[in-house]
């Protein structure tokens, strides 16, 4: 046939009209900002890792701590020793702390703690020395006592304390033997009487310290530790703990 149309070859007339016509969704500004943040956290991670908190003085009663608990005196072959005045907990300006004191005496106490310190490598805390051991030098095995010290014990047998020492400066270690199976440094990051009876806020790279004393990646923290010492001068110590934590860069 011929005079009309074709329309089996051809494309229909009204066929255009018949398609229908697809809208996109429009997305509200917050959503947007929702789908983004997913984003980001798939493609980065989850963000810095929360912080990890040490102390619990909040949650004793005030007077001696519990030692049979969570919190432990060490080293182990010390657990039997009676401490002229043990530790306690104590109210400072209304707010709980742990309260060491020393007579002639070393006061070490602390519980087991998995820490990583390549997700949370700053440790911040807080203390208050009241009393310095007459005459203490960390440089000085023989006169190695301190008001305070935090220590940090790391699986491997490593350990790094952070010490306020009567004498020696600001920035001074004290390691011990080479041949020695536990291997240990002292940091000095606080000396003599300057700032004693004020809170004092430390905040320390651990990351960093552990790589620059051992040369190592450092293995994950297993213990932490509050100490005082006043046995080599035959001296006394005193020294408040408050807020201990680890943080996130």
């Amino acid at each position: 046939m011929s005079g009309g149309p074709n329309i089996c070859q051809g494309r229909h007339p009204l066929s255009a009209t018949l398609v229908p016509t697809v809208r996109r969704p429009t997305s509200h500004p917050r959503q947007q900002l929702a789908l983004l943040a997913l984003l980001s956290t798939l493609i980065l991670g989850a963000g810095p890792w929360p912080p990890v908190h040490v102390d619990d003085w909040a949650a004793h009663g005030v007077g001696p701590l519990d030692l049979s608990a969570a919190w432990r005196i060490y080293p182990p072959a010390h657990r039997a020793m009676v401490f002229k005045q043990p530790p306690a907990i104590a109210l400072d300006n209304g707010r709980r702390v742990l309260q060491l004191v020393t007579d002639k005496e070393t006061m070490a106490i602390g519980r087991p703690f998995a820490v990583d310190a390549r997700e949370t490598p700053w440790l911040v805390w807080e203390w208050k020395a009241l009393l310095l051991p007459e005459g203490g030098d960390v440089r000085s095995p023989r006169r190695n006592d301190q008001a305070g010290r935090v220590m940090l014990l790391f699986e491997g047998m490593r350990a790094i304390l952070y010490v306020w020492d009567t004498t020696a400066p600001i920035g001074a270690e004290a390691r011990s033997d080479s041949l020695d199976l536990f291997q240990r440094v002292l940091i000095v990051v606080r000396s003599g009487p300057q700032g004693i009876g004020e809170w004092q806020r430390e905040k320390r790279d651990v990351y960093r310290d552990y790589r620059r004393l051992f040369e190592d990646e450092p293995t994950p923290i297993k213990w932490v530790g509050f100490e005082s010492h006043s046995d080599d001068v035959r001296s006394q110590s005193s020294v408040l703990f408050g807020s201990v934590r680890f943080e996130a860069r």
